[in-house]
């Protein structure tokens, strides 16, 4: 102990090494454990026996989203986003409930490459290539003559349209998605009233409310008798909209903030003449194998790291988000005299039955799939400490010259602390949209519950690659994106406490 003594320096980054490993510690416990409020949510975990019977039955008899549909309308319809997950479930369902072709346009900046949009009525839908940012390129989709048959008929847009991005959070990065989310919802109201369009529906995400985890709020540590971190569990629903905008360094990055302003042009936007409306779909959105960053993600990498085991949410099926939109739509066109109440607001959507365990969709997508599958686990404090690094390097970057070198690429640039905060606890209600239109919902009642929607798009997978050698291909991809990772945190299994 002399020298500890006699170096004081020393002897202070000792006990600041012991506070911090300590602290770590604890995070990477707390991070590893489900809350039991939350647990208490989702209590009944899906069992091998439940998951193999859901799949059969789905595989045999797949949802029919056709019979739940509101009936036909007889309109024009501009779907911006077209050709993804969302907007082409829209598209489909639109033709579901015998809406003709012609009266569908599909306005995006990439052709459709989904199979199911390029067969059958869906591959007559009009195309129309657009950057949306560009004000210019807007308004000629926009105006892009109708055939005669359909041309005077009035006009809904949905617009699902978006650039996505779950890990940037700096300023010097928001300019990306504020080009695309903001600036291109401008030019699409704009290019929409322009056009003659008297119903406006358009995609947020429930993730708009969610605020930014406190990792390394020191009211944490055990002295501080907080269980878990700051924001850590955040049930959410459409309160935030009636309260002010928060500053953009409170939402838990910029596709959130972006989203939460773009959302708030489109309900105040909200008149007789044209009415507006948002629907929030709660995360994850899946349903779309070639589209959708959750289960079709997990299915086209085949190997893939998690450290999100324990973690509660609610995921919905794009079915049920398309369905929130047509809901939407019916229910603004069905009350000509005077603007229903939920006019100008926004709208959460999930799948009809308890938010879910990551443990549980991991485990359902490696007993279903039969392309090669598999979960690598890790621990989250170091995958969160290497975040941090991934950030600072992707700053350094791009403000010093000569540095370029550093600015991370593929997988691991998506690696940085937007992602821990996007990846917690936020159990989502869709109660308000549940409501009668009468009392100011959208009556919305959903077809399937997640077990069931994944089970069917599992098995949709698997018809599409019987025999494509995609097991091996999947099993090269995953791994090609996780080594790099995993070689630095290892793969301990994380826990799943209550």
């Amino acid at each position: 102990m002399d020298i500890l003594r006699d170096h004081p320096c020393l002897s202070i980054a000792s006990v600041l090494l012991v506070f911090s490993v300590a602290y770590l510690w604890r995070l990477n416990n707390a991070l590893t454990t489900t809350p039991p409020e939350m647990l208490a949510l989702t209590p009944r975990r899906w069992t091998t026996e439940e998951i193999s019977q859901t799949y059969q039955r789905v595989k045999a008899n797949p949802v029919d989203w056709s019979k739940h549909l509101p009936p036909k309308l007889n309109r024009r319809y501009i779907i911006t986003g077209g050709s993804g997950g969302v907007g082409g479930e829209i598209i489909l369902h639109l033709l579901a409930r015998g809406e003709s072709p012609s009266a569908i346009r599909n306005v995006d900046l990439r052709f459709p490459d989904r199979e199911d949009l390029l067969s059958g009525a869906a591959a007559e839908v009009d195309f129309a290539q657009a950057d949306l940012s560009s004000a210019s390129s807007t308004n000629a989709a926009f105006d892009k003559p109708w055939p005669v048959e359909v041309t005077n008929l009035p006009l809904t847009v949905f617009h699902t349209a978006a650039v996505i991005s779950f890990h940037e959070r700096r300023a010097a990065t928001y300019e990306r998605v504020e080009r695309a989310n903001i600036a291109g919802c401008t030019n699409v109201l704009s290019a929409s009233k322009a056009a003659g369009a008297d119903v406006f529906v358009s995609t947020s995400s429930s993730f708009v409310a969610v605020k930014p985890v406190r990792y390394f709020d020191l009211d944490f540590f055990p002295l501080f008798r907080r269980s878990w971190p700051r924001n850590y569990t955040q049930p959410i629903d459409e309160a935030d909209f009636y309260a002010p905008l928060r500053p953009r360094e409170d939402f838990w990055g910029n596709y959130a903030y972006s989203k939460a302003v773009s959302e708030r042009m489109v309900c105040r936007s909200n008149s007789v003449g044209f009415r507006t409306g948002v629907i929030r779909p709660a995360n994850g959105v899946y349903g779309s194998s070639k589209a959708d960053q959750l289960v079709g993600m997990c299915l086209r990498l085949g190997t893939f790291p998690t450290w999100m085991t324990n973690v509660v949410q609610n995921f919905v099926h794009a079915g049920h988000v398309s369905l929130g939109h047509l809901l939407f739509e019916a229910a603004l066109v069905n009350n000509t005299e005077k603007l229903p109440p939920c006019a100008g607001k926004p709208f959460n959507i999930t799948d009809p039955c308890p938010p879910t365990l990551f443990l549980d969709f991991y485990k359902l997508v490696e007993q279903t799939a039969e392309t090669y599958v598999k979960v690598v686990y890790l621990q989250p404090v170091p995958m969160l400490l290497i975040s941090y690094v991934v950030e600072i390097a992707d700053t350094i970057s791009g403000l010093i010259p000569g540095l370029g070198w550093l600015k991370p690429t593929g997988q691991l640039a998506l690696l940085q602390p937007p992602v821990f905060s996007s990846s917690t606890h936020v159990p989502a209600s869709d109660a308000a949209a549940q409501k009668s239109v009468e009392d100011g919902g959208l009556g919305y009642k959903g077809v399937c519950t997640t077990l069931e929607g994944i089970c069917q798009q599992v098995a949709e997978w698997n018809r599409d690659h019987q025999g494509s050698g995609a097991a091996q291909n999947g099993k090269t991809e995953g791994l090609e994106t996780c080594v790099k990772v995993v070689k630095s945190v290892g793969t301990i299994p994380a826990v799943v406490k209550a």
